[in-house]
């Protein structure tokens, strides 16, 4: 990554005009004033979409566009934003932008890669949009230093002082503008220079607080709105991260009584908690460690069901003792609850982690270890589910910019002591984690520069559709009713835990997001949780 906007063209596409406006006296003026001239500009070239970006022969065509890189200098530098587009295969509604969510997920694929899961009225009624944020491959990187791919929900960001120094330069002032306002911005300067009076959107999960900041900003220009898997507006961002950790928890735990239900076909215990030992003996053979105790706390450190991996060992037999040691103690601490993965702690662990997410997985999940139970060697279906939600590197520096630059829960160092006491004493280690994130450890040398955007819906013509599953493990339940109220919107819910559920095989769900996008009814206000799907 240069120092610079990245301004060349990319794979063959040919730039559209810059995104121009008046200078930031008044913020309507400002808005108003973009928007003129994004609207007057050349409508955007599409053809081929960049290597590896999209699934190919899906019918999606790409484009790239100019924005600014500071919207309060709308004349200044520019950076590109790379657009997907599948045009409706029958006549038109209007189009549907979407977002995957992270903060960090790439969208351009998002329509291409679900053709067949989604209903196919969509694709037939209407033309379906993605931008990929700003930040990520194809849409200027930001580049802060990280070198492995990990899933941005998985929490293992960390975000230290070089880091955050280290993107500051690429290009000069970008790390600062990557919010989740200013993606917002960049969604309606493309769907001015597409020429669309008005769009509808579907976000799931951190993609519902980005179209609800959208619906607050450009309520006139929203048709209507689906928000899949809710992050709660009064939690942005540490409490939303540090209340998951109890969430996947509580997953987890259904996931275990799940496999029990079906040692017949399993043969990993008949109990969850005999699944969850054997869960326990095949992650700290991988390396796992510390992240196997998630059972209530024992009674002491040595009724830990395995022994502490260095330097917590060193925690709990010596505590903390002089203000130089505690720091490095409190970075260790820092750097084994916040990773993940089977880079760090082997594949079982990771594939857990995906399983968290959607029921769908559960069977692949313990398919795949009762392989591992049977030969510890047998490894490769649970690294194949461990590296399918692996994104490019950019989505950490993407998900620790937004989620430093706007965070507006304020630090609770004397936490930190908690979350030691938690793992001295063989406390769950989910808990642990939660009195890191709300400790402000992981954003205290990247300071928030914006506030969050107050969430509103006053000027929406159609209250959006908003859906949220009772055990969701990423986006816990309140999370639902809280934006609802925020947007004036319709809340379903659904049972289950999925995390999305738009699109899970589920026809109660899926009918009604294709009814309202139709005619911006919403008909039911509860639904089953999906079927799972044959097994393989």
């Amino acid at each position: 990554m240069t120092s610079r906007p990245h301004n060349g063209s990319t794979c063959g596409f040919r730039r559209v005009s810059r995104v121009a406006g008046a200078a930031v006296a008044v913020w309507a003026i400002v808005l108003s004033s973009i928007s003129a001239s994004a609207e007057a500009a050349p409508r955007p070239d599409f053809g081929a979409c960049p290597d590896g970006a999209v699934t190919p022969d899906r019918g999606a065509a790409c484009a790239v566009l100019e924005v600014p890189l500071d919207y309060a200098e709308p004349g200044g530098p520019t950076i590109e934003l790379t657009v997907s587009r599948i045009a409706a295969t029958g006549v038109s509604r209007g189009a549907i932008f979407a977002n995957p969510g992270g903060p960090g997920g790439d969208a351009l694929n998002f329509w291409a890669e679900r053709v067949g899961v989604l209903p196919d009225a969509l694709y037939r009624e209407f033309d379906l949009v993605a931008v990929q944020p700003r930040g990520l491959r194809w849409s200027t990187p930001l580049d802060c230093g990280e070198t492995k791919a990990t899933d941005p929900q998985r929490l293992s960001f960390t975000m230290r002082e070089d880091k955050a120094h280290g993107c500051a330069d690429s290009p000069p002032g970008y790390r600062d503008t990557v919010t989740t306002e200013n993606t917002a911005r960049d969604m309606d300067a493309v769907r001015a220079a597409l020429g669309l009076r008005r769009v509808n959107f579907l976000g799931v999960s951190y993609g519902t607080y980005l179209g609800a900041v959208y619906a607050t900003m450009f309520g006139a220009r929203v048709d209507r709105m689906v928000l899949d898997s809710n992050v709660n507006p009064d939690w942005v961002w540490t409490e939303e991260f540090a209340v998951q950790q109890v969430a996947i928890k509580r997953r987890l735990d259904d996931l275990f009584a799940w496999i029990a239900e079906n040692d017949a076909e399993y043969r990993l215990g008949g109990t969850a908690l005999q699944v969850y030992r054997n869960w326990v003996r095949l992650v700290t053979a991988q390396g796992g460690g510390v992240y196997a105790n998630l059972t209530p706390p024992p009674a002491s450190a040595a009724d830990l069901p395995v022994a502490l991996p260095e330097p917590l060992a060193e925690i709990a037999r010596d505590g903390l003792s002089g203000a130089s040691e505690q720091a490095n103690r409190v970075e260790n601490l820092v750097r084994i609850l916040h990773s993940s993965g089977a880079a760090t702690q082997g594949p079982l662990l990771g594939a857990t982690v995906v399983a968290a997410y959607a029921r769908a997985f559960w069977p692949r999940f313990a398919s795949a270890m009762a392989d591992v139970d049977a030969d510890p060697a047998n490894v490769g279906r649970l690294q194949a589910m461990d590296r399918a939600v692996d994104p490019d590197a950019t989505a950490r520096s993407v998900f620790s910019a937004i989620t430093c630059n706007e965070n507006a829960v304020a630090p609770r160092p004397e936490l930190v002591s908690d979350a030691l006491a938690t793992i001295a004493s063989g406390g769950n280690v989910m808990d642990a984690r939660a009195d890191i994130v709300r400790s402000g450890k992981l954003c205290e040398s990247w300071p928030p520069v914006a506030r969050p955007v107050p969430i509103s819906g006053a000027d929406l013509d159609t209250p959006p559709l908003l859906l949220q599953s009772r055990y969701d493990p990423m986006t816990e339940y309140r999370g639902g009713p809280a934006l609802a109220r925020a947007v004036d919107g319709s809340l379903v819910t659904v049972e289950g835990g999925d995390h999305g559920v738009f699109g899970r095989g589920n026809p109660a769900v899926d009918d009604a997001v294709v009814t309202y996008l139709r005619t911006g009814r919403v008909e039911i206000t509860h639904a089953a949780e999906a079927p799972l799907p044959p097994r393989p």
